[in-house]
C-alpha cells in the first residue's frame, strides 16, 4: 500500500477543516484577491401564510440579505392550517427554523415546552437596540415568568364590525360608544329578517363558538374560565354567573327568536366574514384581520367599541404576534438580529401599510391613528384589552380543549350548560394535577 506523503495529509486536513467550517448552515467566499471572505451564516424563519414572492416578509427578507452580507436568511412560509403541526413537528425533530412567529394564544406554550430562547442577554448587551419603541402592553405579552421570549410583531384588538348598509336599510342608527351589550342584542333582534317561508335570511349578530368572543362576554357578565393564575378551573369555569352567562349567550343561536347563526348556519353560508360582505351579517365580534377582505368587496362597513357590559365594564382581546429564536439554533446571534430587523419599525411600516394588521411600535401607531378613521375603535380597544387563560399560564391548552368540548356539546344539545362546565372544570383540574 503506498505511503501518503506529509504535505498530502496537510492538505486533506486542510480541506476537511473547510468542510467543517463550511458545514451546518455556514458558508464561505473567496475575496477578489483570492483569499477567503467571512464566512456566511444561513438562517432560515418561518410564518404562516403569505406564500407568494412578493409577500411582506419575502420582501423583508430580501432586504435583510442586503443590509447583512454576511447573513443569508430564507423565508420558508405555511399555509396557516398546517402551520402549527409542522413547526411542532420539525422543532422535535430538530430541523426548526431559526426564528419563528408564534400567535398570543401559544406564547406560554411554546415556553413551557423550552424550545424558545429567552432574549434578556442579547437586548442587555446591545446598546444600540431599545425595546422603548414597542407598544408596553404588546412587549410585556412576550415577558413569561420574568423573562422576554418574542419580540412583537403586530397586533389586531377584537371589536365591534357593522354592516352599515343593512343598518340603513332598516333605518337603525349606527353603533355608539355608549352602547351596551343589551343595547346591541336589541338592535340584532330588530335586523334580523325571515324569509317567507320563515327561515332566517339575515342575521343581527354573530354569537360565535370562537372562545375570544366568549371570554370578553363572561369578563363583561363577571366570570372567567379559570383563576387568574391559570392552576384551576373548579369554582370558576362552572360558577353560577359563568353558568348563567354561558346561558344567554347560548341562547342568541337558539330558538325562534334567535338572533346569530348556529356553527352550522355560519359553516353552510360560507363564513361569517361572507355573511357580513353578502348582507346575511350586521354586526360581529373579530379583528382588524378582516379588513383586508372587507376592502375587496363592496360591504359598506364600520368599526365600535364592544359595548359593555350589566356593571358598565369594557373588555377585549389583543390578538398578536410575536418572534422567537429557536432555543435550539446553531446561529443565535444572528438569529437575534433578525429578529431585530422582522420586528423593528421598517417592518412594522411595510405590514401596516397594506391595513391588515397595526404596527406593534408606539411612533408607527401613533402615525397610523392620525389618519384612521373607520378603524379608529379598532386601536381604542387596545385600552380595554385583558388577558384570556392561554395569556396567564402554560396550562391554557388544558383549560380551551375542555372549555370548547363543553361547548360543542351544549350546542349539539348533549348536555346542559352546568352540566358540561360541570365535567369539564372537572377534566381540568384533574388533569393540571397530574
Amino acid at each position: 500500500m503506498k505511503k501518503w506523503s506529509a504535505a498530502l495529509v496537510l492538505t486533506l486536513i486542510v480541506s476537511l477543516l473547510a468542510s467543517a467550517c463550511s458545514s451546518g448552515g455556514g458558508s464561505s467566499t473567496q475575496g477578489a484577491d483570492g483569499g477567503k471572505a467571512a464566512d456566511v451564516v444561513e438562517l432560515k424563519f418561518t410564518t404562516w401564510g403569505e406564500l407568494n414572492s412578493d409577500s411582506v416578509e419575502a420582501k423583508l427578507a430580501e432586504e435583510f440579505n442586503n443590509t447583512h452580507p454576511n447573513i443569508k436568511v430564507t423565508f420558508e412560509p405555511v399555509p396557516g392550517d398546517g402551520y402549527a403541526t409542522k413547526l411542532t413537528t420539525s422543532l422535535a425533530s430538530g430541523q426548526a427554523p431559526d426564528v419563528f412567529l408564534i400567535g398570543e394564544g401559544d406564547y406560554f406554550k411554546y415556553v413551557d415546552k423550552g424550545v424558545i430562547e429567552p432574549l434578556d442577554e442579547y437586548i442587555q448587551a446591545d446598546s444600540a437596540f431599545n425595546t422603548d419603541i414597542f407598544q408596553p402592553d404588546l412587549l410585556n405579552m412576550g415577558n413569561i415568568n420574568g423573562k422576554l421570549y418574542y419580540l412583537p410583531k403586530d397586533f389586531n384588538p377584537l371589536a365591534l364590525w357593522y354592516n352599515k348598509r343593512m343598518f340603513d336599510e332598516a333605518n337603525i342608527p349606527y353603533p355608539t360608544n355608549d352602547w351596551t351589550w343589551d343595547d346591541m342584542i336589541n338592535t340584532a333582534k330588530q335586523l334580523t329578517k325571515q324569509d317567507d317561508k320563515g327561515k332566517i335570511k339575515e342575521f343581527g349578530f354573530n354569537a360565535t363558538k370562537w372562545e375570544y368572543p366568549i371570554y370578553i362576554y363572561l369578563w363583561l357578565h363577571g366570570a372567567d374560565i379559570g383563576s387568574e393564575d391559570g392552576t384551576k378551573a373548579e369554582g370558576y369555569m362552572n360558577s353560577d354567573r359563568t353558568i348563567a352567562a354561558m346561558e344567554s349567550y347560548i341562547a342568541l343561536s337558539k330558538g325562534d327568536d334567535r338572533v346569530s347563526p348556529t356553527p352550522q348556519d355560519t359553516e353552510t353560508m360560507g363564513g361569517d366574514s361572507s355573511m357580513f360582505m353578502t348582507d346575511k351579517l350586521a354586526m360581529m365580534i373579530t379583528g382588524r384581520w378582516v379588513k383586508s377582505d372587507l376592502d375587496k368587496s363592496d360591504v359598506q362597513y364600520g368599526s365600535a367599541l364592544i359595548p359593555t357590559g350589566p356593571d358598565g365594564e369594557r373588555a377585549s382581546i389583543i390578538a398578536a404576534a410575536g418572534w422567537a429564536m429557536n432555543a435550539n439554533g446553531k446561529h443565535k446571534k444572528e438569529a437575534y438580529e433578525l429578529m431585530k430587523w422582522l420586528s423593528g419599525t421598517e417592518a412594522q411600516q411595510a405590514r401596516s401599510e397594506g391595513g391588515k394588521v397595526l404596527p406593534a411600535t408606539v411612533k408607527e401607531l401613533d402615525e397610523v391613528k392620525t389618519t384612521e378613521v373607520v378603524d379608529k375603535p379598532v386601536i381604542e380597544m387596545m385600552d380595554f384589552a385583558k388577558k384570556p387563560i392561554s395569556m396567564r399560564s402554560a396550562n391554557a391548552p388544558v383549560f380551551t380543549e375542555q372549555f370548547n368540548k363543553a361547548v360543542e356539546r351544549i350546542l349539539l344539545g348533549d348536555a346542559t350548560v352546568k352540566d358540561a362546565l360541570d365535567q369539564a372544570a372537572k377534566e381540568v383540574d384533574s388533569k393540571i394535577s397530574k
